[in-house]
């Protein structure tokens, strides 16, 4: 959703510009230029004189300025978003549980798929702030060790990856958080292919 809103902000307001060009600048020029033009032409005139109508339409004005109050309020949202800082608060928020989590996981002698609601949950919440998580094939290699009596193969993986991932979103680095949930996808998807996951 944050993407398509900084779309619409930059293509919105590419568009207005263009529109205001048009009607301000280049509209009177065209007007200006049909004035002094001889009669002699008539498929440039015919076609400037129609463009010079379609410009000075009343309704475009008003289209104009619907797109312009439009964007004015996409920009204005994305204004006090970042004043706000709700969204920072709510990554370091994460970050905090995430790490809580982790370190639990840590201590825990249980299996992780015991507590894969909650690391769900955060996974999930991690995604819509862009970040990569890992999918749900870590509680099935977890839930195949358990049955095999084995040590969990992933349990490092995602204890570190739900420490690591959530110090730095609540030391509010975003950036670094992000590359390093990237950078840890490698390490997931040799474990998924030494367990048979594709």
């Amino acid at each position: 959703m944050q993407s398509f809103s900084t779309w619409a902000r930059w293509i919105g307001a590419i568009v207005a510009v263009v529109l205001f060009i048009v009607k301000d600048v280049v509209a009177p020029v065209v007007l200006d230029f049909i004035k002094k033009q001889p009669e002699t032409d008539d498929a440039i005139h015919a076609t400037l004189k129609f463009v010079l109508d379609l410009v000075q339409q009343p309704w475009l004005h008003v289209a104009a300025w619907i797109l312009v109050a439009f964007l004015v309020g996409l920009w204005l949202d994305w204004l006090l978003r970042k004043l706000d800082g709700s969204r920072t608060k709510q990554r370091k928020a994460l970050g905090f549980e995430m790490r809580s989590l982790g370190g639990h996981l840590r201590l825990s002698q249980l299996p992780i798929y015991e507590d894969r609601p909650q690391i769900m949950s955060y996974l999930a919440t991690a995604r819509k702030f862009g970040i990569w998580v890992p999918d749900e094939r870590v509680f099935e290699i977890s839930k195949r060790a358990e049955n095999l009596i084995m040590e969990d193969p992933i349990r490092n993986l995602i204890t570190e990856y739900l420490m690591n991932v959530g110090t730095l979103l609540e030391k509010g680095n975003f950036a670094e958080a992000k590359q390093h949930a990237e950078n840890s996808k490698a390490a997931f998807a040799k474990a998924y292919a030494e367990h048979g996951f594709t």
